[in-house]
């Protein structure tokens, strides 16, 4: 038990500097990518910024459908396997990935492109960015996999500010079009790559094909297609089906107050699931299910007592947030952002749960799972699109993560028998409900202004932590712990 215990607080500490160097590595992307989006909704009308969400929802489902397996295949084997001839191996696999890919390109563009309308300006820069997309992320898995959180902090820092810099200039100043915002992406991606190859010499090998370790890769990340791919369609398929229904102007619309939210919420979510994921995986020895299920249900207790403060802030302080940041053509759509809050929330919850269903090797299950909800989310969003327009899609995006969260939370327990915390959950969610006190009364009283919202929001914060001491959820042997890990 005494193990047990000392091995949790290493982990403990491990996950106190995993998670501060993950934030960095989102906190400075995330301002970019906001001030990227200030800048091109104020040059560009809601029509066009419809077009580029659209080539970009495309780009990644495409991205993520040939990619997005292998790179769970890298962050499960690399810890277990030869890390060397992990890489060597999926680097073989991208290139043959990517050359397929490529044909099939250019033979759909010689047969399409008098059919791509205003969209043929995206074509090869969607293309382009598809493939610089695919290879980051495999490298970055390879060092998350190796808990190297400060390189892939740094590659996420660069990536980011070439990426803008260079969106700004081609789009504004060169190419008179938004296009510029893909193609800078994509250069700013590839710019990240070849400093990756210069600085690392763990990734800097020649590929190689063993039939072994291909099959291991295989063998668990191929059964995850369905899921990697409904993810990203989940994200991006109300964009594709608001297009449809409602044209570009709305596409526009919802995308960039989804893109405020998703931001936002990114920022205290996305760091926690990369540093707690890769620390329950490589600590996974298939005969230590006790510490594993103390370990996950320990982690999901900390990512709800954070995120549901998160998710409320976004959510009381989405009109001002919408105001501020982008152009006064998009601003109605702030009401969708509380809406997709609550759906992001969910699915980070689902994604950190479902570490238990990955380290058992059941990666068809989650498949499975998720190809159902897309199926839900296709039925809700139509009818709804065609009701309630952008605010209709918000709402079959959050029922969709709804169910799949509920999903996750019911069988990973199956594989891994951990428990809920029920309690903790219970009084995040009081927490959360006197948070937004203060903003509710902005709203019934007419005096909801941008002072006033964000002094309503400072002070759901303090209320929160208090909610939470009240009801010894916090106190001081948390402050202890907190000494511990720093």
């Amino acid at each position: 038990m005494e193990s047990t215990t000392e091995g949790l607080s290493e982990r403990a500490r491990q996950l106190s500097r995993d998670l501060s160097l993950y934030s960095v590595a989102h906190v400075v992307p995330a301002v970019l990518s906001l001030v990227a989006l200030m800048v091109f909704t104020r040059t560009f009308q809601p029509e066009m910024f419809g077009r580029y969400s659209l080539s970009l929802a495309v780009a990644g489902i495409v991205s993520t459908l040939l990619y997005g397996w292998l790179d769970y295949s890298v962050l499960r084997y690399a810890p277990q396997l030869d890390e060397g001839l992990v890489i060597r191996n999926t680097f073989s696999l991208y290139l043959g990935i990517s050359s397929v890919l490529l044909l099939a390109a250019i033979g759909g563009y010689l047969a399409l492109r008098h059919r791509l309308g205003p969209y043929t300006v995206f074509y090869f820069a969607s293309l382009g960015l598809a493939l610089a997309r695919g290879g980051l992320q495999i490298l970055l898995a390879f060092f998350r996999s190796v808990l190297n959180s400060r390189k892939v902090t740094l590659f996420r820092l660069v990536r980011a500010v070439v990426a803008l810099g260079l969106s700004v200039v081609l789009a504004i100043f060169v190419l008179d079009h938004i296009v510029g915002w893909v193609w800078g992406t994509t250069i700013g991606i590839a710019v990240t790559c070849v400093l990756i190859f210069v600085t690392s010499k763990q990734v800097r090998t020649a590929p190689v094909v063993d039939r072994e370790i291909i099959s291991r890769l295989a063998g668990y990340g191929i059964p995850m297609i369905g899921f990697v791919v409904g993810d990203a369609f989940l994200v991006q398929a109300d964009r594709v089906l608001l297009e449809v229904f409602a044209g570009s102007v709305a596409v526009g619309i919802y995308s960039s107050n989804y893109m405020l939210v998703d931001r936002g919420l990114r920022l205290a979510y996305t760091p926690m699931i990369q540093a707690m994921s890769p620390i329950i995986i490589d600590s996974w020895e298939e005969d230590n299910e006790d510490e594993i299920a103390e370990m996950l249900s320990a982690f999901i207790r900390y990512f709800i007592l954070l995120g549901v403060p998160a998710l409320i802030g976004v959510a009381v302080l989405s009109q001002t947030v919408s105001t501020l940041l982008i152009g006064d053509e998009y601003t109605s759509g702030y009401v969708i952002i509380p809406i997709v809050a609550v759906g992001l929330f969910l699915w980070a919850l689902a994604n950190l749960a479902q570490v238990a269903i990955e380290i058992k090797e059941q990666t068809s299950l989650l498949s499975y799972g998720v190809l159902v909800v897309i199926a839900l989310n296709v039925a809700l969003n139509i009818p709804l699109i065609t009701a309630f327009g952008y605010v209709g899609a918000a709402v079959a995006t959050t029922l969709s993560y709804m169910c799949y969260c509920v999903f996750t939370l019911l069988f990973s327990s199956r594989y891994i028998d951990w428990q809920f915390p029920t309690i903790p959950f219970r009084n995040a969610l009081i927490g959360g409900a006197v948070m937004a006190c203060p903003t509710a009364v902005l709203y019934v009283t007419g005096t909801y202004g941008l002072a006033a919202s964000l002094f309503a929001a400072a002070v759901g914060a303090v209320l929160y932590v208090a909610v939470l001491y009240v009801l010894d959820e916090v106190g001081v042997r948390d402050v202890n712990k907190l000494g511990e890990l720093l």
